[in-house]
């Protein structure tokens, strides 16, 4: 089966909304991937426990490069708690494509470096 990314996936990847560092973040958090080598920073904004504004700099697939993008851009205005509950099974299938087994690690980057690192104040 061949595995093809729209014009929303690369136009995601070619021109990404929300990154960018931000030097007056309140969190930072950095992970990667050791299956694959793709590295996120996360640089969160936040007013009492909701996210105020979310931005990312890192390195990395397509896939991992638009799922952070996304997640930045639909986390702002959001609870964080509710973002750690996001199943991951409806995090993959709310993706513009679908995704091979292979690659739900790289999709999920983002959701896992958030649950990793935001602490709720």
């Amino acid at each position: 089966m061949s595995w093809t990314y729209n014009d929303e996936v690369m136009d995601r990847y070619q021109n990404p909304v929300k990154n960018g560092r931000m030097d007056d973040c309140d969190i930072k958090i950095d992970e990667a991937s050791t299956t694959c080598g793709d590295k996120v920073v996360l640089y969160i904004k936040t007013n009492g426990n909701k996210i105020e504004d979310m931005r990312w700099e890192g390195e990395g697939c397509i896939l991992s490069v638009v799922s952070t993008d996304l997640f930045c851009e639909n986390s702002i205005g959001k609870d964080i708690r509710s973002i750690k509950e996001i199943d991951d099974l409806a995090f993959v299938e709310n993706f513009p494509v679908k995704i091979s087994p292979g690659r739900i690690n790289c999709v999920l980057l983002p959701l896992r470096a958030f649950r990793r690192g935001a602490k709720e104040k």
